[in-house]
């Protein structure tokens, strides 16, 4: 059974875990301000994925959301994404049917270099889609029994009801209230999918439904195609309250190709992570980025031709007064390093001094562990 104190937080209030005590004769209540039950934010995933609330993912069908769902849940279990779970693995769950779990999902994360043992589905006996407000004491149960840290819906509008109205800002914050009650009093995080509206000037409106989707959210994050490499994938943070913005994570995806049970299986696979400079705004909207593309394509060139290929440090400094020559300003300058995957360093010179030097041998590695260990 489901702890009774739990439940009536649950079923009550998804705010608060404190007693409360009656204010006046009309039933309100009132709760004292107290530093014994506050803690700074607690994260899943550092600055990305915070536990106690919900959080979203967004990005267009075939973009590759499950491949890097897949690589995080992997990682949640191996105990190896920065933040609260770091060297403790934690159960995961996976609700939805967008994808089989066990043709799809359960391959790609064999792929990920998950832990399986510490991977679940969870539906209903008859297959059906987990409801958040109708199941929501089995959910508790289910998550207390497997000591799960995060529970992940692969498609967020499936698991709210047939009879809600996602166009509604008051029909999606009530339907949202348990799972993000059930996220405080386990001290979970939840993250659900979304796909986004086709066209948007801004992260907010890129988010299909009532606006109560994002309000609710405590971090949303936007997976996209890089605007200056379509190989490569970027994951940013378009919406976050709880800590500075982080770094964007860009990666590859590729097939990857193992036997098992009997049978061959090509997946793709998330691989070759490196931090990015990109923003939310380059992603959304009239896409600047795109339009820069040009003056990019001009800084690469500037850096190949004054980079020696030596595989030794040099200051970046002239490369980047060269670039202002041409009228190339720094950020796009340091966009053209990227996409060139050129590494930096600073000196340990006072003042220190930025140099680069081009990838040598393994520098940028396709191991998840060695890309995650970066961004700590």
């Amino acid at each position: 059974m489901i702890d009774p104190q739990i439940l009536s937080i649950i079923e009550d209030d998804p705010s608060s875990t404190a007693p409360v005590e009656p204010a006046d004769d009309r039933g309100l209540s009132i709760r004292a301000a107290s530093l014994e039950r506050a803690q700074p934010p607690r994260w899943a995933w550092q600055d990305r994925i915070v536990r106690g609330y919900l959080n979203l993912l967004i990005g267009n069908e075939g973009i590759g959301k499950s491949t890097i769902i897949a690589w995080k849940l992997a990682r949640l279990t191996r105990g190896e994404l920065p933040g609260d779970f770091h060297d403790q693995p934690v159960a995961v769950a996976v609700l939805g049917d967008e994808d089989s779990f066990d043709d799809v999902w359960t391959p790609r994360l064999h792929a990920a270099g998950a832990d399986l043992s510490l991977v679940v589905q969870i539906e209903r006996p008859d297959g059906g889609f987990v409801n958040v407000r109708e199941d929501r004491e089995k959910l508790a149960v289910a998550v207390q029994e497997r000591g799960i840290g995060l529970l992940y819906f692969d498609q967020l509008l499936d698991n709210l009801g047939v009879g809600v109205d996602d166009w509604r800002q008051k029909a999606v914050r009530d339907a949202l209230q348990p799972l993000r009650a059930l996220a405080r009093a386990l001290d979970i995080a939840a993250l659900g999918c979304l796909h986004p509206n086709k066209r948007a000037d801004s992260f907010r409106q890129l988010i299909a439904g009532a606006p109560a989707f994002n309000s609710v959210s405590r971090s949303s994050l936007l997976l996209a195609q890089h605007p200056e490499d379509e190989h490569r994938r970027v994951l940013v943070r378009g919406k976050g309250n709880l800590s500075q913005t982080p770094t964007a994570v860009e990666f590859e995806i590729s097939a990857h190709r193992f036997s098992a049970n009997g049978h061959e299986f090509s997946v793709p696979l998330a691989h070759d992570f490196t931090e990015g400079t990109l923003t939310v705004e380059d992603l959304v909207g009239d896409e600047p980025a795109k339009a820069d593309h040009s003056r990019v394509a001009e800084a690469a060139e500037i850096i190949e031709a004054l980079l020696p290929r030596d595989g030794a440090w040099h200051p970046a400094k002239p490369i980047i007064e060269a670039c202002a020559e041409q009228q190339i300003d720094q950020r796009t300058a340091q966009r053209a390093k990227a996409r060139l995957r050129v590494e930096h360093h600073r000196t340990q010179t006072f003042p220190a001094a930025v140099e680069w030097r081009w990838p040598t041998g393994d520098a940028h590695t396709t191991s998840p562990d060695r890309a995650v260990s970066a961004w700590r």
